[in-house]
């Protein structure tokens, strides 16, 4: 690792700038040592320690198999297509290294074929053609390889499979698939870079008896980690979706007219099941609300139309059955019905599950219910029980002042090595951070107009170049409107363009303003003098009315528990490590903290808040600010 590492070393002869860190170092010999004996590591690594090569290092030279997941899958091609190639040029070992995602990011060429062929879809038809030309260019079918479709386009979900429609081996286009090529590459491969969607989704077949996604492996690195509790809740458990009912019975349709045009029995049950479904949706009111299951299923209406739609898909369930021995495609809907009346039976039961929170997430397109697991510990354990290898989580941000217990609790980890390398950042040099006196408390009407004020002042010092990071829309929307009126620096708005463009315009301008929720508290890099100041409005406490949440901060009182010290409090600290994050991203850059909410004083948990930040000098005083950014004009 000193070979890589050191002044001189390998890494230093291939990136141009590479300065030698002792916490990278010796975070790559824990990670060596850690692949090597088989063990647990949970590693809290600062803004600026290069984790990344750290862990990719040991990871490479170990010469076993290593699954890396990441976050997101922006994340996951850069890690495969800059980091690994200037890795495999910089160590001068040969390996084999593979992306896999999960199988919605593919173009599916035979779901390609029944988007084309259908007429409901014939608006489309420009944008399926441009599909169809590249799907002759493209070699891995990773539809984030072209710019064809947006994230949140209607033809995603038709020219891609779900594990629900896929037709496996029996699809006429099996040789082509470039899911199985995908797979294929991976189990070939010494290294390869998934999600933490794509990891969880194993864990999930795994707990439901249905096989597993990923094949075995020797390690596994899990990079922003923090993020893993979280995104398991969403894979543990059931949940049913109008979109995955609508998907049913339009396949049904249209494998009826392929194979079975004499059933035409199958197309009136199936409209009569998409009747259902609109009535049970409009049942529920317009409101667009995440809500407890029992507050909705109780109201006027809803439990019969529930069993109407079950009864719908009962007697779509019995056509399908005798059309299922036409084609492949035939015997999966009839499979897929099955499958979704078993699901909605779950939330039919007059007595709910003790072990699962039942919710409805809403929307004005439709209504996904969801069973989600009170504690996803148990199944996290059984399930790297049944993987032996070496584990490795890392994260910026995996300690709440100083300890690793909430993360590790969440996960259920009870035997692993923890260690903190600091940022090897000068935060007492390169920072400040602001604490203004606020005389109201955040839930008061005027604390807005302080934020206003604050936010006008801090804006005029930095000359623009600064992030207002928000914890809701409504405060974000408040304090924007405010500042269009006399704001002499450009103005940014989250949701006026994509998150990508307006941190490359952000980028351009050097002098500009970006106002943020949730969304720009991670995950972002702007390096350099473009920003020098982040200004969070208050503590990032999570919203009470998430129904999760809230059913996990019940369960934990009637323990006799305390919801507010061991949920709430270490969950926004984490959020409000990844916001401080975004400030000091490289050994050149300076800038201002700015810490709106009085409580970080006022109240006794908000030492926990205090502890947990980078030894940075605090003041109350603006005139510091002004000092501050004057010395460094």
């Amino acid at each position: 690792m000193k070979h890589v590492f050191n002044e001189g070393g390998l890494l230093s002869q291939q990136v141009d700038g590479y300065t030698p860190r002792p916490q990278q170092l010796e975070m790559a010999n824990t990670i060596q040592q850690t692949l090597a004996d088989g063990n647990i590591l949970i590693a809290e690594a600062g803004t600026g320690t290069g984790k990344t090569f750290a862990y990719l290092a040991p990871a490479i030279l170990s010469g076993q198999k290593v699954f890396i997941s990441t976050g997101t899958k922006n994340l996951q091609d850069q890690l495969y297509n800059r980091d690994l190639p200037t890795l495999r040029k910089a160590l001068a070992v040969p390996f084999k290294a593979a992306l896999l995602k999960g199988r919605s990011n593919y173009l599916c060429h035979y779901r390609l074929g029944m988007a084309q062929a259908d007429p409901m879809q014939k608006h489309h038809y420009d944008t399926l053609h441009s599909l169809t030309v590249w799907l002759g260019r493209t070699k891995s079918g990773d539809l984030s390889e072209s710019n064809l479709l947006e994230e949140n386009s209607p033809i995603w979900s038709k020219v891609t499979s779900t594990i629900d429609n896929c037709l496996g081996q029996e699809c006429p286009n099996f040789s082509d698939c470039f899911i199985a090529e995908a797979r294929k590459q991976a189990q070939e491969a010494d290294i390869v870079v998934i999600n933490h969607h794509l990891l969880m989704s194993d864990m999930a077949l795994k707990a439901s008896g249905q096989g597993e996604v990923l094949p075995s492996a020797d390690a596994y690195i899990i990079d922003e980690a923090h993020q893993l509790p979280d995104i398991a809740s969403q894979f543990i458990g059931n949940r049913i979706s109008s979109h995955q009912i609508q998907e049913l019975c339009r396949d049904s349709i249209r494998e009826i007219e392929q194979d079975a045009v004499d059933m035409g029995s199958v197309r009136d049950y199936a409209e009569k099941v998409e009747s259902s479904l609109h009535s049970l949706r409009r049942s529920l009111g317009d409101s667009e609300q995440r809500t407890p299951w029992l507050n909705i299923v109780g109201k006027l209406g809803v439990k019969i139309k529930l069993s109407q739609l079950t009864e719908c898909l009962d007697n779509l369930a019995e056509q399908l059955e005798l059309a299922a021995e036409r084609s492949k495609g035939l015997e999966q809907c009839y499979e897929r019905c099955n499958s979704l009346i078993d699901t909605l039976a779950f939330f039919s039961q007059e007595q709910a599950d003790d072990s699962m929170i039942l919710w409805a997430d809403i929307r004005s397109s439709g209504l996904i219910l969801h069973a989600t697991p009170y504690e996803v510990s148990d199944y996290f354990q059984q399930w790297m029980e049944e993987k032996p290898a070496a584990w490795v989580f890392t994260s910026a941000t995996l300690t709440v002042a100083g300890k690793f217990k909430n993360f590790s609790n969440q996960l259920g980890i009870s035997d692993a090595e923890t260690v903190v390398w600091p940022s090897p950042f000068d935060y007492k040099t390169q920072s400040l951070l602001y604490m203004p006196s606020i005389p109201v408390e955040p839930n008061n009407e005027q604390y807005l107009s302080h934020i206003i004020d604050i936010s006008k002042q801090i804006i005029e010092y930095s000359q623009g170049r600064t992030f207002l990071l928000f914890t809701s829309y409504r405060a974000l929307n408040t304090v924007a409107d405010a500042l269009k009126e006399q704001s002499d620096y450009p103005l940014m708005v989250q949701g006026s363009a994509t998150k990508s463009s307006l941190l490359d315009e952000f980028r351009d301008h050097g002098n500009a303003v970006l106002l943020g929720t949730n969304s720009f508290w991670e995950g972002v890099d702007v390096r350099g003098e473009a920003l020098s100041c982040v200004l969070i409005d208050k503590i990032p406490f999570a919203s009470p009315g998430d129904p999760v949440l809230q059913a996990r901060i019940d369960v934990l009182r009637e323990r006799g528990g305390n919801p507010f010290s061991s949920i709430q409090i270490p969950a926004a600290v984490i959020q409000l490590k990844q916001g401080i994050g975004r400030l000091i991203r490289d050994t050149k850059d300076y800038g201002v903290l700015v810490l709106c909410d009085p409580r970080f004083l006022s109240k006794p948990y908000g030492k926990v808040f205090l502890r947990s930040l980078p030894a940075m000098p605090i003041t109350q005083e603006i005139s510091d600010v002004k000092t501050f950014f004057a010395d460094r004009a």
